[in-house]
């Protein structure tokens, strides 16, 4: 196992809601993007859910974390176009703190689509994933989803009272 970012963690939606919250209060891109990426980490050094050492050999291709990680993407999904629509003055900035909020997890895309052989090719990438990434993710526990639905139901308030 080459660290616990391999477990099955944090949920995507919960980072979307954030940054699309950011997306509403800030109006400055050159702001809004780092800020967001910033959130993202802030939130994996928190407790939050996740299975340590539940992927096994498969990794980011576990059929439990494909699943998972597929409801909760199209769950992203949903939710940003739910605040654009409700938003729609402000629909640049909200996808682009969603998508700074959401890109440190899209950097595991290539291993699920082409598999580990993808570091051969960008070394760098698999430096980051688990050199970076996965050491300030320590906190993940199975009741780390309590804490995950708590931030998500406070992100969902604080967007309505921003409307």
């Amino acid at each position: 196992m080459l660290s616990r970012c391999y477990d099955l963690g944090m949920l995507l939606t919960k980072h979307v809601l954030t940054g699309a919250l950011l997306g509403t209060l800030i109006d400055d891109y050159m702001l809004l993007f780092p800020l967001a990426v910033g959130s993202h980490l802030v939130m994996d050094v928190i407790p939050h859910f996740g299975m340590p050492e539940s992927l096994g050999d498969e990794g980011f291709r576990n059929k439990s974390f494909l699943l998972i990680g597929s409801l909760d993407f199209a769950a992203s999904l949903v939710v940003v176009t739910a605040v654009c629509v409700a938003m729609p003055q402000r629909s640049g900035h909200i996808l682009v703190g969603a998508f700074g909020a959401a890109l440190p997890d899209l950097t595991y895309i290539p291993e699920i689509v082409f598999g580990k052989r993808i570091y051969r090719l960008f070394p760098w990438l698999k430096s980051l994933i688990y050199g970076f990434l996965g050491p300030i993710q320590r906190l993940e526990r199975p009741w780390g989803v309590g804490v995950e639905w708590v931030w998500a139901l406070a992100m969902i308030s604080l967007l309505g009272v921003t409307r």
